[in-house]
């Protein structure tokens, strides 16, 4: 009989606990999918989203050969779009082989990426932990990161966000997914959380401003 009661108790407890839930998720629910859910970062005046062409490439090769002049400007300006074609493109491709429909965006200092990736790609439940029963086949993945250049030719993209559709990954899954790209060439000097990326070397710098990429000539 008490086990019984003790059951019934049991269950009352969780029918008020249900109940107290329901009636306050107006209030606790917004927190919750916040840590998780994450809308796309939208394009503004001074910042689009732009597609990764060929084309794109050419004219940021063009622009760091004006760098490699003897007498060539300190500093050309270039399209986001046009960097991501010339040096940013296998950054994709090294997280999904089968990426298609690539973009980016400059915006506050950062770069994003996204393109259509086939989750298996990404490493499955040992990348994605619990989430990975959240989302599958190809989904829409947009990756948060700088560009810094480490030394002549040598650079990483330091990822410090990465979505798939609106699922935002915890941080701690960053480094267990960008560890599985390119790993050959991953030395000590290039972060846990970036992916190693191969410049020019008359590359110095990259910075990101409302919306610019500004590419600096390395000085003698």
């Amino acid at each position: 009989m008490f086990g019984c009661i003790g059951r019934l108790g049991c269950l009352l407890v969780i029918a008020v606990v249900g109940a107290i839930g329901w009636f306050t998720h107006d209030w606790w629910w917004p927190k919750v999918r916040a840590q998780f859910v994450t809308a796309p970062p939208a394009a503004t005046a001074t910042a689009k989203w732009e597609s990764l062409t060929p084309e794109g490439a050419d004219r940021a090769r063009r622009a760091v050969e004006q760098l490699s002049q003897r007498n060539g400007p300190v500093f050309v300006n270039i399209a986001s779009g046009d960097l991501a074609a010339f040096v940013l493109d296998s950054v994709l491709h090294g997280f999904s082989p089968a990426a298609t429909d690539a973009h980016v965006l400059a915006r506050d200092e950062h770069l994003y990426l996204k393109a259509q990736v086939s989750v298996a790609d990404l490493g499955g439940a040992k990348a994605l932990g619990p989430l990975a029963s959240m989302v599958s086949g190809k989904q829409e993945m947009t990756v948060r990161g700088k560009l810094e250049v480490l030394r002549p030719g040598r650079a990483q993209f330091v990822v410090d966000e990465i979505s798939l559709g609106e699922l935002k990954l915890p941080s701690a899954a960053i480094p267990q997914i960008v560890g599985r790209i390119a790993v050959a060439q991953r030395d000590s000097t290039i972060s846990p959380s970036a992916i190693p990326v191969h410049v020019p070397k008359e590359l110095a710098d990259v910075r990101v401003a409302k919306g610019k990429v500004t590419l600096y000539k390395t000085v003698p």
